[in-house]
């Protein structure tokens, strides 16, 4: 086969993009990329150890994360020992819906003396949940406990793996890796004989000097692997888009065979939804000194003798004919851990640093790793009071900005006259042990109003930007309105609780006046300044 046909293969729109037990194991091209996760780890395990006729292990996801290739390829080696219905979705039966199928398939299993295995969208598990007979009471109980995230109510014989459980970018040591599409485009290039894709490139590479050959080799550097991997995080924490193993090969798919350069490929097709979420993060878009000017320059056909010794240092990488200007500032991006001819590329590194990201995965890796050493404690010390505590007041007093450097929120103002009280909001680390992050897109905040624990504080990257852009002066607007909810709804809580304060301010002009509550002279007390 051809690198073009082997590659055809990990399309969404191939004949083997889903497994079934007619297909299983006859696709020696997904055989040799298959790789094992956790989660298949974890099933295996589950199903090795289900000795009671009563078990029932659901297998739950997303459609296209896998669930198919890992019921077939298990359901060939345990069929003897467990009866199997590899997806809930669909009832294979004209007369019957696929909620009555699956009441069936508990009907069978109660009667049966082998333990069940249930392959399952987590939408229909929502839908069974609703709708399923009442004979099967125990099950639908079981589910709306997993949905609502409450497994001391799954009965015991009840078993749950999700696919969410088990993202595909996960924390280790002070960085985010991701093994599953790591090991993917290592397989997917590896110069080995036992790799057929390799040996088609490599057989194919002499004779031809089409696009797909040139992608397929860029992609074999490690160090353009990890800048892919790490596009694809920044995608996840910006969209909060959950990454399928049906995802990846599509998008692997179209990277090296669109019609484009890799990295062109990589930023300016929109034929799916991960490549759309894509398209923003094209490093075009990015506005510095440098690329500005290179832009403008090569536009214009102004001649740079460095640039034109890097074109041909990099000759047999990329086909000089199909590079427009945007496509050399992509080029830049995808090599930019890379050593190649004069490093012409290095002069723009700086530029395409993403650090907003360094700081979102920095301070969701400190409150997921929490220990309470002192060198913790400073950084997220720093995180709470210079950014997040910062943007609060600020925005809490955005018609009265004098009053955040005094720690007072702004509470009213009635007939010119600003009412406001201190706030004496505080991180409270002494809660990160309870409320660690189990999931990248977002971390919790944990803030105190005097000895008073505010409820936690959901942070994504997206409202991470928000509260650092605040700190710079940036006024939201209804673009933001997600986020910004999350930020009023926190300023009003903490507007409610110092209502009842003994002290409040009163502001007009230079003017100012400070009431105090005396309980025990039962008396308020007016100060002026």
């Amino acid at each position: 086969m051809s690198l073009k046909q082997l590659l055809n293969t990990l399309s969404r729109s191939s004949a083997q993009a889903v497994s079934t037990l007619g297909n299983a194991g006859s696709n020696a091209v997904k055989e040799y990329l298959y790789i094992k996760t956790n989660i298949e780890t974890a099933f295996q395990d589950a199903i090795e150890q289900a000795n009671s006729r009563e078990k029932v292990i659901f297998l739950c996801g997303s459609s296209g994360d896998g669930k198919s290739e890992i019921l077939t390829r298990y359901y060939h080696q345990h069929k003897d020992k467990l009866h199997f219905h590899l997806d809930a979705t669909h009832s294979f039966q004209p007369d019957m819906t696929a909620i009555e199928t699956l009441d069936l398939a508990f009907y069978d299993h109660k009667k049966g003396d082998k333990p069940l295995v249930v392959g399952i969208n987590i939408g229909m598990l929502g839908n069974y949940a609703e709708e399923g007979s009442d004979d099967h009471t125990n099950v639908k109980q079981s589910v709306k406990a997993f949905l609502q995230n409450d497994p001391d109510k799954i009965y015991p014989n009840h078993a749950f793996l999700n696919f969410e459980d088990y993202p595909k970018f996960e924390p280790s040591n002070d960085q985010i890796i991701a093994p599953f599409i790591e090991s993917l485009l290592s397989k997917l290039t590896s110069p080995t004989d036992d790799n057929p894709f390799y040996q088609a490139w490599k057989q194919e590479f002499g004779t031809s000097a089409s696009t797909l050959h040139a992608n397929y080799r860029l992609l074999q550097y490690p160090e353009i692997q990890q800048v892919i991997v790490r596009t694809l995080l920044k995608v996840r924490l910006k969209y909060d888009q959950f990454l399928t193993a049906r995802t990846l090969l599509d998008f692997v798919y179209h990277l090296l065979t669109g019609p484009g350069h890799l990295f062109d490929n990589l930023f300016t097709t929109k034929s799916t939804e991960l490549s759309k979420a894509l398209t923003h993060f094209d490093p075009c878009t990015i506005r510095s000194k440098d690329i500005d000017l290179f832009l403008i320059q090569n536009s214009l056909n102004i001649t740079d003798a460095s640039f034109e010794t890097f074109k041909t240092d990099v000759s047999e990488l990329v086909i000089s004919e199909q590079m427009e200007t945007g496509s050399w500032i992509r080029f830049f991006y995808l090599i930019q851990d890379l050593e190649l001819g004069n490093n012409y590329h290095e002069r723009f590194k700086g530029d395409f640093r993403s650090q907003l990201y360094e700081e979102y995965v920095k301070i969701w890796l400190l409150h997921q790793q929490y220990t309470g050493k002192s060198s913790e404690k400073k950084e997220l010390r720093n995180f709470y009071r210079k950014s997040l505590l910062e943007a609060l007041f600020r925005f809490a007093n955005r018609f009265a900005p004098e009053l955040t450097s005094k720690s007072q929120i702004f509470l009213a103002e009635y007939n010119g006259y600003q009412i406001s009280t201190r706030a004496d909001i505080k991180e409270s680390m002494k809660r990160i042990d309870q409320h660690k992050p189990q999931r990248l897109s977002h971390f919790n905040a944990l803030l105190k109003l005097g000895d008073e624990d505010l409820p936690p504080v959901p942070i994504s990257a997206n409202f991470l930007d928000l509260i650092l852009k605040i700190n710079s002066g940036y006024r939201p607007n209804k673009h933001d309105k997600n986020n910004i909810v999350i930020l009023e709804e926190l300023i009003e809580d903490i507007s409610r609780r110092v209502r009842g304060t003994d002290k409040l301010n009163i502001h007009k002009g230079s003017e100012q006046w400070v009431l105090t509550n005396d309980v025990d002279e039962e008396e308020i007390v007016v100060e002026g300044y």
